[in-house]
């Protein structure tokens, strides 16, 4: 299953304060010449100031950049730290309460930090977040998969879910998914209390998993796509080809969203 900037407050440099135009100024009329040398030295400034502006936005990309990877590493840590002390343990203590159902590719509970990363700067440069803002919109850093069998599926659903605020994690949202076409499942977003870390747990059978996981690079590729492309129609219908064959459990398309 798979499953931060210093300003730079120096002022753009003008003529005023290139050397050359100091030096022009300073000097005596030296004949016909002049007119030309302060032509050069005005053209020296210019092409002096555009490079010094340009050096200063690298500067400030290059700050930037570091900055953006400290508090994605301090960022990443708090998360992992949350899954390992508080979380994880909690969800094997549910998944232990009921021996007809498991936890299904729990080895891919916390997102990779190489795609982390990825979501988290596309967040910052492209829609202006802050770091700390762009760790909230990934809502399946931590993540989890129960896997029920088809006739236990709707009475395991709502049973865990009991467990999950038992335990006292705090109900986010619920989506249905088992009347749409393209994938088959509940997913569910929890909070840490104390923390205000979301984490993700995904209702499944295994028909359901396997379709998701079979489906799951087709998925990938359409995130990736502009609409109008010529492989989104052949990529959606795969996706409905597949999902069309997923047995759905008694009573799974009446469990309610929320909120």
């Amino acid at each position: 299953m798979r499953t931060d900037r210093p300003d730079d407050d120096g002022e753009r440099p003008g003529a005023d304060d290139a050397p050359g135009m100091r030096g022009a100024d300073a000097a005596p009329d030296t004949g016909p010449d002049r007119g030309l040398a302060g032509k050069n030295t005005d053209h020296g400034a210019g092409a002096g100031g555009a490079a010094r502006v340009a050096r200063n936005l690298e500067y400030r990309a290059t700050v930037e950049a570091v900055e953006r990877a400290y508090a994605i590493d301090r960022g990443y840590a708090r998360v992992k730290e949350i899954e390992e002390k508080t979380v994880t343990p909690a969800m094997r203590r549910i998944e232990a309460e009921d021996p007809d159902r498991h936890l299904a590719g729990l080895e891919h509970r916390l997102k990779g930090k190489d795609r982390l990363t990825e979501k988290i700067t596309e967040a910052v440069e492209e829609r202006g977040h802050t770091v700390g803002e762009a760790f909230g919109l990934v809502k399946d850093v931590i993540r989890y998969t129960f896997c029920y069998p088809d006739d236990r599926y709707t009475a395991g659903v709502y049973a865990d879910c009991d467990r999950l605020e038992d335990a006292g994690f705090e109900r986010y949202d619920r989506r249905n998914s088992w009347e749409q076409a393209e994938y088959k499942g509940i997913n569910t977003r929890w909070q840490v209390p104390g923390s205000g870390q979301t984490f993700e747990v995904q209702f499944h059978t295994q028909a359901s998993l396997d379709a998701k996981e079979e489906t799951h690079w087709a998925y990938e590729r359409l995130r990736s796509l502009p609409e109008d492309d010529e492989q989104v129609r052949d990529l959606h219908a795969y996706q409905r080809e597949v999902t069309s064959k997923v047995p759905i459990p008694p009573g799974a398309p009446e469990i309610p969203d929320y909120p």
